[in-house]
This record gives structure tokens, C-alpha cells and sequence, in this order.
């Protein structure tokens, strides 16, 4: 017996059906994950100003070579001129101390002389 037009057309519509069905779950391409490999990377929380707060865990070796193209040798040369907006020419530098190797000061500041 020979097939008809219409078994001929509902069988290509069963294995079309069946097709999709098989390739629905086939996937073309890689799924993208987030990786961890880059553990050096965090987020950091900013100030309303943009600035963050660091807090350094240890002492921090700091080598000047030079202050506005000039090369530092021995100490660091400070030019004050004002200090809050007042002159310290003839005035001197006001200091303010709170607490000296951890100890709060209170009344006066420890000054240890070598003769």
C-alpha cells in the first residue's frame, strides 16, 4: 500500500516536532560564570567626599629622593609660613600633644637631655 498525501504530512510534522524537541535543550555556546581568580579585588567603602579611610597594619619604609625637582639629602626642609591661616614668623609653631609613645599628657611633656 502506498502512502497518501496526508500521512506523508502528518508524519513530517511529528518528526519536525520531535527535532525541536531534541535540539531545545543542546546549548551552542558556554554559559558565563564569575570567576574567582581575582581575589585582589574588593570593594572599598568612599566617603560622602570621595575619600576612603586606610588604616596602615604596620611601619611604612618611606625613601624621599627630591621635593619639587630638587634632590633631598639628610633632613626634610620645611618653610612654614602660617599655620590656620595666622603667621607663624613671629609667633613660633603651635604644638599640641596628646599623648607621647601611647602615655597621655597631661600637665607637661617628658624631655630626656643627653649631656
Amino acid at each position: 500500500m502506498k502512502p497518501d498525501f496526508y500521512t506523508k504530512s502528518v508524519l513530517t510534522v511529528i518528526a519536525v516536532a520531535l527535532t525541536a524537541i531534541v535540539f531545545q535543550n543542546i546549548n551552542v555556546a558556554k554559559d558565563a560564570n564569575a570567576s574567582s581568580k581575582h581575589d585582589a579585588f574588593r570593594n572599598v567603602a568612599v566617603n560622602a567626599d570621595g575619600s576612603i579611610n586606610v588604616t596602615l597594619l604596620s611601619d611604612m619604609d618611606v625613601n624621599i629622593k627630591s621635593i619639587g625637582g630638587s634632590s633631598v639629602y639628610g633632613a626634610i626642609p620645611v618653610n612654614l609660613k602660617e599655620v590656620g591661616g595666622s603667621s607663624v614668623s613671629s609667633y613660633g609653631i603651635p604644638v599640641n600633644l596628646e599623648s607621647l609613645n601611647g602615655s597621655s599628657i597631661y600637665d607637661h611633656i617628658p624631655v630626656k637631655i643627653k649631656n
